[in-house]
């Protein structure tokens, strides 16, 4: 899913214009504002952060029975109070003047502050569909779910499994056995986008109640923001929720994520990690986190090498919010996921990460986005990897997929077109992606081992008789 981000007299970022699309990294020297960017990314990429809710946000919807307006509405009001609480959470509060100026335009809303005022724009507005149903405008309202189909995998398998349903007979779906609605829905979705659907007024109701739950479901998660303190969070996600009870003064965001791994240690039993070390495997024993290098031999994760603390609370933290209720369009923000990983480890987990993207039928997932900041060549080589692998396993008809297919799952691989990379300096951004080669700029890779390269040459010089 593309998305643009324009931000002006915003902390270290004087004014910069950044075009998201579905992998994104932004590379960048301590402080140049990496982690301001992915924060605000975060934020943007989630209304719940800048509107007021109503008392029974989470109620039901019953729409198609009642086709009461009300029951479309998911927000009270627009807030910049609210949105300033949220720059709170990720410790941003420093970064905001009257000066600043942010533009968040995305598939699905439109977000605008300046002059200490807020403008958002809902993309998905249902009670729009709802009028064009009224002045029977029935093309306009299949353009609309169309539109929506293109951002969500979820509707779309919903949008046209309603319409199969409600054309079918009593007879027919009773005497449909699993596998037969499988085939006929097959063949129901090859034909669904190629003729007029001449939706009625019932589907459409019931398709719009389908929309609504989508909506809730863009416009409440937020993407999951792992911080680069992260290796903490096995100290504090015991202690995540007295330590928010008492006003500790930790950062919101990251006794947030302290909860979020805390549950997923709870949830997630046990984890292989045979891609850091032969034969490790983690495991959660009676409420306590170990590392297993045997079947008899182990330790705790806290005694344990920090490699293991910096990958797990990633790896089992995006499984869970992933698992936790089998929804699609999943987001992440990872700050600078070397972090205490050897160069190969950090390759492995930049594909076990981009492997994901995929559904389980093996489609990419439209919405999903991942934000990566980092400071390593080897993450910016490794995603290189992942892109030239696309490129060739793709070109000729794919001539050559099974060969690189072969050297590198072609789960991992990364389209080109669906790729941006930044560099921050100076308050500003600039593209390190090269269009024409569909990879990142390779003097970007050298120079950031360039100065180590300087010194070992003036030191070879100078030892010169």
């Amino acid at each position: 899913m593309q998305s643009k981000l324009i931000i002006k007299n915003f902390g270290p970022i004087d004014n910069a214009t950044l075009n998201f699309k579905s992998v994104n990294i932004i590379i960048g020297a301590q402080a140049s504002g990496k982690s301001t960017i992915a924060k605000l990314f975060t934020i943007c990429n989630s209304p719940k952060s800048y509107h007021l809710l109503p008392e029974d946000e989470r109620r039901i919807s019953f729409f198609s029975l009642t086709k009461n307006k009300r029951d479309l509405e998911i927000f009270q009001k627009l807030s910049i109070d609210k949105f300033k609480d949220s720059l709170n959470i990720y410790s941003l509060e420093g970064c905001y003047s009257k000066k600043t100026e942010i533009i968040y335009d995305c598939p699905t809303h439109y977000l605008e502050i300046k002059n200490d005022k807020i403008l958002f724009k809902d993309k998905l507005d249902l009670n729009n569909i709802l009028e064009l149903e009224d002045k029977k405008k029935y093309k306009e309202v299949e353009k609309e779910f169309d539109k929506l189909a293109k951002l969500s995998d979820r509707f779309d398998l919903l949008y046209k499994f309603s319409v199969m349903w409600s054309r079918m007979s009593s007879e027919e779906k009773f005497k449909l056995e699993n596998e037969d609605l499988h085939d006929k829905f097959d063949e129901f979705s090859k034909d669904f986008n190629k003729s007029d659907k001449n939706l009625t007024d019932t589907e459409i109701y019931s398709i719009i109640e389908q929309a609504r739950k989508t909506k809730v479901e863009i416009f409440y998660n937020s993407p999951l923001y792992i911080p680069s303190e992260r290796v903490l969070v096995h100290l504090l996600k015991k202690a995540a929720l007295n330590l928010q009870r008492y006003d500790i003064p930790i950062p919101e965001h990251l006794l947030n994520f302290a909860s979020v791994y805390n549950s997923a240690t709870e949830a997630i039993k046990n984890y292989d990690l045979n891609f850091i070390n032969n034969n490790t495997l983690y495991k959660n024993v009676n409420g306590e986190d170990r590392i297993y290098y045997s079947s008899r031999k182990s330790i705790k994760l806290s005694e344990s090498a920090s490699g293991f603390q910096s990958i797990l609370p990633i790896l089992l933290s995006i499984k869970y919010e992933k698992e936790k209720t089998k929804r699609l369009n999943y987001s992440f923000v990872i700050e600078e996921p070397e972090t205490n990983l050897f160069p190969k480890a950090q390759y492995d987990l930049l594909k076990i990460l981009e492997s994901g993207r995929l559904d389980d039928y093996g489609k990419i997932d439209k919405g999903s986005m991942h934000l990566y900041t980092t400071h390593s060549p080897f993450i910016l080589s490794s995603i290189n990897n992942l892109l030239f692998a696309h490129k060739k396993g793709n070109d000729n008809n794919q001539k050559f997929f099974e060969n690189i297919n072969k050297i590198i799952d072609s789960k991992s691989w990364i389209n080109p077109n669906d790729f941006s990379a930044y560099q921050v300096s100076s308050g500003k951004v600039k593209s390190i992606f090269n269009s024409e080669t569909g990879l990142i700029e390779q003097n970007m890779i050298d120079m950031v081992s360039e100065n180590i390269i300087n010194d070992f040459r003036e030191i070879a010089l100078s030892s010169m008789e």
